[in-house]
């Protein structure tokens, strides 16, 4: 149980007890609980039952007397003005029936959920005094895309124990309404009036519930004179209003978070904010793996009459291995990278400042290792999991749960197997996010892309850079493709290793609509160390969001691309086709430094060319290496490629995959003037294929030089 301290008392509210070393230091504004907050002893379902109360009248904005139950379920728009809602009679397991006709309203709760064919709901009781369980609201939802159906009370319930970041009361709910089962719901505690009182705070305090809350300043938070918004819906819209009446501090708060020339920890973090709770937060939901709180589903809480501003959780659905659930990943919908742990953070204006601190994400990752061993445990979990189990599962097996499970599993027996195959593993999921996390810390951090413009015949793409926390450099790959999945055979076009944040050249494709993507890879460990950026291309007929893409159209042809090659040094034939692109110039000695490469084909040939950053030295050319995959082939390949053209013999592969095994095929036509090469391969010596991938691959230690090895593929 959380320690009974009150809040600003100086030198209490000591965050973790003496037994350990902790990174949190007491602070004069720590928040904390008073004991008896939550509900006592083991989890238990509690049985609501709703007679509905249906009037006479319309169901109209002002006037919803007339609405049923199938009215308020269709409300699929929260943010309009229409909000029906219905009387209905409330009794449960601990409030029994008081003989009134109806003593609550019911309405719909929710934003995407309310799209769902299982709703979730607010039970509004009449009555300011006679309440249940010292609550008006009951908030009941569903999680129809939580498997387990426990995630969200696990966490919650977690979090009791866990100090700088208060908890949420919750309850599991089987409902009826007019006698109909309903199934299974998580009350979850309403953060309100009766919220801040049970705690000790001003009912007059300030809550905001985050929902496209970034921490930037934004036009829609405008206030007038005394603190009001001056559109109350476009402010809720960024951050709804819950609690409170006057915002002056809050706008204050965000001009000086977003002033970058004032001192980040006297002028914001210690005025603005409590370090102890920024931290807690943070750690929880990477430990938990939320990869759904980046600018929304928290809430902001600035008590009356003070500066500080506490983050207070909510929504804990998309956890506890959300991004592995295997319907998830089936579905396609598996969140990118940037929603995991710092880079969650970094989205958001307040995360951003603390990270770039220098020694901060130091304090996260101590911060992180100390809950997970002290508050997040196997052990911990386990129980809690354990005591839910057989209150759950039996609900779970008739309708309408049963109907409505998260799983593409084809039985009701497998589907319960799968069930519980994700129901026992997660006592396990802190330590894999935990070592998630540690992964996760060496990568860049994400980035906006610009919208890429048009100047004269060539293309622009600009894009913030980059931030590598550890100080690694960090360079870019661009890609183009006419298709946002960026499959192998829809990339048009290819630069790799740019090091700097925007990059020109010719535009050399047809007019149309095409889609781009930046990945940033850091120079430590570029393969395992990458970051996309921060833009989504989301498909509405297939329902599908690409991560890191965005959309752009061009609408004159580019240079037109002829076949007429001839073998002849001449790389003027070339011009608008050599789309392969290494800017990483290597350090001298150089012999083997790609700058450009191309390929084109025509029915009965496939052509290469290059041109080398030096002069290409005859005497060594076979320094100088084509991999070739055969994308049609079905044979094993080095390493994947089929082919090898040294210098200008071809050879084609006979090991196991691994072994350096191959087979003399033919001396090829080409030409070679200064550091430009070409060649013309007959398809009849490729298996007659149509579809092809290069890597261009040199390395100078053939040479007995000290420069490394040098790649450029497509």
């Amino acid at each position: 149980m959380k320690q009974n301290i009150l809040v600003w008392s100086a030198m209490v509210g000591v965050a973790f007890s003496s037994s350990w070393a902790t990174v949190f230091t007491p602070l004069e504004t720590d928040i904390s609980e008073p004991d008896g907050i939550y509900y006592q002893g083991d989890a238990t379902m509690l049985r609501v039952d709703l007679r509905t109360v249906i009037g006479q009248g319309p169901c109209e904005v002002g006037d919803y007397s007339g609405c049923t139950l199938d009215d308020v379920n269709n409300d699929t728009n929260k943010y309009d003005d229409f909000k029906p809602e219905i009387k209905v009679h409330f009794q449960s397991d601990d409030f029994p029936d008081d003989g009134k006709t109806s003593n609550a309203t019911l309405r719909l709760r929710g934003a995407s959920s309310r799209f769902e064919d299982l709703k979730s709901y607010r039970i509004k009781l009449d009555s300011k005094h006679d309440l249940w369980r010292g609550e008006r609201k009951l908030q009941l939802n569903k999680h129809l895309s939580d498997l387990t159906r426990i995630k969200n009370k696990l966490s919650f319930d977690l979090m009791r124990d866990i100090p700088n970041l208060p908890s949420l009361r919750t309850q599991f709910v089987h409902m009826y309404i007019d006698n109909q089962d309903y199934g299974l719901f998580t009350h979850v505690e309403n953060v309100g009036k009766e919220y801040l009182l049970r705690r000790g705070f001003n009912k007059h305090s300030n809550i905001y519930k985050a929902y496209h809350f970034d921490f930037k300043l934004n036009p829609k938070l405008a206030l007038d004179a005394d603190g009001h918004p001056i559109d109350q819906k476009a402010f809720d819209y960024i951050l709804e209003q819950k609690r409170g009446k006057d915002s002056k501090k809050l706008l204050e708060m965000l001009n000086a978070l977003n002033d970058y020339s004032n001192n980040f920890q006297q002028d914001v973090l210690s005025k603005y904010f409590n370090e102890n709770n920024l931290l807690t937060w943070e750690a929880v939901n990477i430990l938990m793996g939320n990869t759904d709180v980046t600018t929304s589903n928290f809430y902001i809480f600035n008590p009356k009459g003070k500066d500080t501003f506490y983050f207070l959780p909510w929504d804990y659905d998309s956890t506890w291995g959300y991004d592995w659930q295997p319907s998830i990943v089936q579905g396609g919908f598996v969140p990118a990278k940037r929603y995991r742990g710092p880079f969650n953070f970094w989205a958001t204006e307040i995360g951003r400042r603390y990270l770039l601190q220098s020694g901060n994400l130091n304090k996260l990752k101590l911060a992180v290792e100390e809950i997970k061993n002290n508050y997040l445990t196997p052990a911990k979990v386990k129980a809690l999991t354990n005591s839910y189990y057989d209150l759950v599962y039996p609900i779970l097996h008739q309708s309408p749960d049963l109907d409505y499970l998260d799983s593409n599993q084809p039985t009701d027996e497998l589907i319960f197997q799968e069930y519980n195959t994700i129901y026992s593993q997660l006592a396990s999921t802190v330590e894999i996010n935990y070592q998630r996390f540690l992964k996760d810390l060496n990568s860049p951090m994400p980035f906006h892309m610009d919208t890429p413009y048009i100047e004269g015949d060539d293309i622009v793409f600009e894009w913030e850079p980059s931030v590598d926390l550890q100080g690694d450099e960090v360079s870019y790959d661009l890609e183009i493709s006419t298709s946002y999945n960026f499959e192998p055979n829809e990339i048009k076009f290819r630069a790799k290793n740019l090091t700097t944040n925007s990059f020109r050249t010719k535009w050399m494709l047809p007019k149309g609509d095409y889609y781009f993507r930046i990945i940033a890879r850091d120079s430590a460990n570029p393969q395992e160390n990458w970051q996309n950026s921060f833009e989504e291309y989301y498909d509405e007929i297939a329902d599908h969001t690409a991560y890191g893409v965005d959309n752009f159209h061009v609408d004159f042809d580019g240079i037109q691309i002829s076949n007429d090659i001839e073998i002849d040094g001449d790389s003027n034939d070339w011009q608008g086709k050599l789309n392969f692109i290494d800017a990483n110039d290597i350090t001298t000695p150089n012999v083997v430094d790609w700058r450009f490469g191309g390929s084109i084909q025509d029915e009965n040939k496939l052509y290469l060319a290059y041109i080398n950053d030096d002069t290409i030295d005859s005497n060594k050319f076979w320094a100088w290496h084509i991999f070739i995959d055969n994308k049609d082939s079905v044979t094993e390949g080095y390493f994947g490629y089929d082919y090898l053209l040294e210098g200008a013999n071809l050879y084609r592969y006979t090991g196991d995959g691994e072994s350096w095994s191959w087979e003399f095929v033919d001396s090829i036509p080409h030409a070679l003037n200064g550091s430009f090469a070409e060649f013309a391969i007959d398809k009849a010596s490729l298996d007659n294929a149509t579809d092809f991938e290069f890597l261009f691959y040199g390395s100078n230690s053939y040479l007995d030089l000290e420069t490394p090895a040098d790649t450029m593929s497509n």
